[in-house]
């Protein structure tokens, strides 16, 4: 049995969006505070990230149905507060950003319901297999963050960070199994590590297509200084 039934589920995820929607705002008025501030809102959506993972570190000290109660709900709180901020900011988020986040949440929002079902009995690995899972994140958002804030990117820190995300996410999967013993006893740990990897498939699209449309974008203006500093042939034919 869960500890909280579906109503309290949803009234505890919809009070985290509302908290999160007035620390939204706090952030970008203080950003704002800065005249060259660009990306306000892109940026307080990944502070507010980060400081979810640090919620789910907290919350893992108690008991795993505990954690399960406090994760998904700060989990689906915040993914409707980013729904509200991209219908609030539409225009000016980056096309990418809208794109992503849409299509990402829209499924998360379906297995929500399937996790609440489903994850009956929440068991110890499955509380530090999902806490390990979805903290892998956080070095995907601190370099989008570091470089919406105005400092320099390369295509050697993405693929720094690409690769520790994909790491760390491959040791969550690891430890998850070497603690079950490589055995699943319910159904909900197979359901996890199932939705963990199909979660992992869209992630690993989107990031690859965008990795990619940055490396063009680099070379492009490379390519472009190459071709003006060839020497132009301004010989005349002989008649």
């Amino acid at each position: 049995m869960h500890s909280a039934t579906f109503l309290d589920f949803i009234i505890h995820s919809l009070a985290i969006t509302g908290i999160c929607l007035i620390l939204d705002a706090i952030i970008i008025a203080t950003l704002n505070l800065n005249p060259n501030t660009r990306h306000a809102s892109e940026r307080s959506h990944y502070l507010l990230s980060i400081f979810s993972v640090c919620v789910y570190i907290v919350a893992y000290q108690a008991d795993s149905e505990t954690f399960r109660d406090i994760w998904m709900t700060t989990l689906l709180g915040l993914y409707l507060y980013d729904v509200c901020i991209i219908a609030r900011d539409w225009r000016t988020l980056k096309p990418s950003y809208r794109v992503f986040y849409s299509v990402h949440h829209g499924i998360s929002f379906l297995l929500f319901a399937l996790w609440y079902v489903t994850f009956v009995p929440f068991t110890a690995a499955m509380a530090l297999g999902a806490l390990l899972w979805v903290s892998s994140d956080i070095w995907r958002w601190a370099e989008q963050y570091w470089r919406l804030s105005g400092h320099q990117s390369s295509n050697t820190l993405r693929d720094t960070v690409w690769y520790l995300e994909r790491s760390h996410r491959i040791l969550a999967y690891c430890i998850y199994m070497w603690i079950l013993d490589f055995e699943f006893q319910h159904t909900s740990e197979r359901i996890l590590i199932a939705s963990g990897i199909f979660m992992d498939i869209i992630d690993a699209y989107f990031q690859h297509q965008a990795r990619t449309a940055y490396k063009n974008q680099q070379a492009s203006p490379v390519k472009s200084k190459q071709q003006s500093d060839e020497p132009i042939n301004t010989t005349k034919k002989a008649a």
